[in-house]
């Protein structure tokens, strides 16, 4: 097993074994060619990973038909995200309530995906994550919007606003750019992009990056038409 962690990994997450090991089995039919091995694991085992000279490149949490609104699923999410602060991890379930897409958001996870997802449309996505991005249900997208438009409607005159600095970290932040690229890009001292990034945030009442980038998909000031693709 230490030979296989040393090399980077997909992490299934999973209660049910046999469950969990079916999913494994056809994620590791797409990471195989990348290099990559999937491994399926119970919650309670996932702290092997974290520790060091491991590589986990993806988090998949498959959580079945449990809602993320409950306390012992909320003890999980808050656990792997805790354990893996800057992993890519998606949520997928067998349910498609916005709201439960929404509660993935605010755990700072970077996908929801529904079981009914075609696979190809699956490997697509977690592809997608694995390399930045965010995939969420469009529904899940407009709910947010709404909770956006909410905070800003209540926030003080003058604080909703980005300024073009800001828009501009907010651009690269929506194609999952860390801040050390961003400050590249933009060239500026990772330190400012820091602040820039925590100032958005407060004026669009995001919790964390995944909040953030996802609310950029919506645009409003930043574009005000319509919600676009679910990918991010």
């Amino acid at each position: 097993m230490t030979g296989d962690a040393q090399k980077a990994v997909v992490l299934v997450v999973d209660t049910l074994a046999l469950r969990c090991a079916g999913i494994t089995t056809l994620i590791n039919e797409w990471v195989s060619p990348l290099g990559k091995s999937a491994h399926a694991i119970e919650p309670e085992n996932i702290g092997f990973y974290s520790q060091p000279g491991n590589i986990v490149s993806l988090i998949v949490l498959n959580v079945g038909g449990s809602s993320l609104h409950d306390l012992q699923m909320r003890t999980v999410l808050r656990s792997v995200r805790d354990q893996f602060p800057t992993t890519p991890c998606a949520i997928l379930s067998d349910r498609t309530e916005a709201e439960e897409a929404v509660g993935a958001v605010s755990f700072g996870f970077q996908a929801f995906i529904s079981t009914t997802t075609p696979l190809a449309m699956v490997h697509q996505a977690l592809a997608f994550i694995m390399n930045g991005g965010a995939y969420f249900p469009r529904e899940a997208l407009l709910e947010i919007a709404d909770g956006r438009d909410r905070a800003r409607h209540h926030s003080s005159a003058g604080n909703g606003l980005l300024t073009p600095r800001q828009s501009q970290v907010l651009d690269r932040l929506r194609s999952g750019k860390s801040n050390k690229l961003i400050a590249r890009e933009l060239d500026m001292q990772e330190s400012t992009v820091k602040v820039h990034v925590r100032q958005i945030m407060s004026k669009l009442g995001a919790t964390n990056r995944t909040q953030v980038a996802i609310m950029a998909l919506m645009k409003g000031d930043l574009a005000a038409g319509g919600p676009e693709p679910a990918m991010a």
